[in-house]
């Protein structure tokens, strides 16, 4: 996604250089399926950084196996206790007490580019957790590396296609009770009978919790009644249940903002921009980029703020 939101750097720069003598340039380091690591990686072999950040992502972490499955574990007890405020303030006062502290944990050597490899439902469901933990830390490590730069960091969030149904359901989440439950509703909305499938499907998400498509066809059914915000809640949280590690989901998005509320760093909410269109227009021209409408107007509202914290 990234690499797509890099395409309309012309525009914000324009607005940007808007009463400026000299234009400014924007360069974009986004490449298909670089993930956080990698990007991380490339900004500490920069000797020079620019006065401005602009970071989008969530999309490709799972590119790639960053970590050795069989040290899950090992990985999960780390985070626990590094994110233990007593032993944080005692590493503090003797560093050097953190090869005892923390379990080894086995180098991964990784290609000189991402390798894609395909990925089962039960290799997704291991790596999830740790994912996402990684994904936090590696946020905050560049709130870090940004601040001790001295360059404005701005992170954005990435729009999700709210009308794109989950590319597979967990095998955990679903049962056959649930596929004919599904085919029901299925039947009702065939019969133009909307008001009875949401009575159903409300009971049905309260019922069996994290079936993707249940959820999805429950936001589906509410957008068609007018629930504008039940429906995104629901197709929200589908995302987030998707079994197919395919685009950036509710979890990347939420992770983000949070680093950006803990951290105080300028948040551009692109996919609140976007949900708030959800039941007016046609947001998305294919499964996950935007209108070229919305980059142009989000390029806009972002080049201004920019101009405004930089007094330019």
């Amino acid at each position: 996604m990234g690499l797509y939101f890099a395409k309309f750097k012309a525009e914000l720069a324009k607005t940007i250089s808007i009463n400026l003598d000299r234009p400014i340039k924007i360069q974009s380091m986004a490449r298909a399926g670089i993930g956080l690591h990698r990007t991380l990686h490339e900004l500490k072999s920069l000797s020079q950084w620019p006065q401005i950040l602009i970071y989008q992502g969530g999309s490709e972490e799972f590119s790639e196996l960053k970590f050795t499955p069989s040290e899950i574990t090992k990985i999960t007890e780390n985070f626990k206790r590094y994110n233990d405020d007593r032993i944080e303030t005692f590493l503090i006062l003797y560093p050097w007490l953190s090869r005892i502290v923390y379990e080894p944990i086995s180098r991964v050597v990784l290609p000189p580019s991402p390798v894609e490899e395909e990925m089962t439902e039960k290799s997704y469901l291991q790596r999830l957790e740790t994912e996402i933990l990684l994904y936090e830390q590696q946020l905050i490590q560049l709130v870090s590396m940004a601040r001790d730069r001295n360059t404005l960091l701005i992170l954005t969030t990435t729009p999700i296609n709210l009308d794109i149904p989950p590319k597979k359901v967990c095998e955990f989440t679903t049962t056959t009770e649930i596929e004919a439950e599904i085919l029901s509703l299925r039947d009702l909305l065939r019969e133009n009978n909307p008001k009875s499938a949401y009575t159903k499907s409300s009971k049905l998400i309260t019922q069996y919790s994290g079936n993707a498509e249940l959820l999805f066809i429950h936001g589906q059914i509410s957008k068609r009644l007018g629930k504008s915000d039940e429906a995104k809640n629901s197709l929200l949280e589908s995302s987030a249940y998707d079994c197919g590690a395919w685009r950036a989901t509710a979890i990347h998005n939420s992770i983000i903002r949070k680093i950006a509320k803990e951290h105080q760093v300028l948040l551009f909410d692109f996919s609140l921009l976007l949900e708030k269109e959800y039941s007016n227009n046609v947001t998305f021209f294919d499964e996950i980029h935007p209108q070229n409408l919305y980059y142009d107007i989000g390029m806009q509202q972002l080049g201004l703020v920019i101009k405004r914290i930089l007094k330019l």
